[in-house]
């Protein structure tokens, strides 16, 4: 992964190179192929992905309710609110994710908080629905 490829997400809009740059290695690269699952509802969540190329489903445990592709990402909400996850996330097709950690997901946070606005919004709107 490159500072281009997060340039595709809106979340790190703004950002600087530099500042792309130092964030790059925070993220883990991982491959999910058709019918692995990524998170499973209910499960502690511990990280955010990314989706880099390729389209996973998002069964919230009455069927499918969302789709996610390139320039998407999940599992914010775990991190946000403290709570298991709410979906389980499975991979239609081969994957390219990029995983972040936790405890580099609030540092993330904690230094830009023009991003932890962002996710706030993002998880308040996931939530309501």
């Amino acid at each position: 992964m490159d500072i281009e490829t997060l340039r595709t997400f809106d979340l790190f809009e703004g950002m600087s190179d530099e500042e792309l740059t130092r964030k790059l290695e925070l993220f883990e690269p991982i491959r999910r192929m058709a019918g692995e699952r990524v998170t499973k509802k209910d499960d502690f969540g511990y990280s955010l992905f990314l989706v880099i190329a390729g389209r996973l489903s998002v069964d919230a445990g009455d069927g499918v309710i969302a789709e996610v592709g390139a320039g998407d990402f999940f599992g914010e909400v775990s991190l946000v609110t403290g709570e298991k996850r709410n979906a389980t996330v499975t991979a239609l097709e081969t994957c390219d994710l990029a995983k972040i950690m936790m405890w580099d997901f609030d540092e993330l946070l904690t230094e830009h908080p023009v991003l932890a606005a962002r996710i706030k919004a993002i998880v308040d709107e996931r939530t309501a629905s």
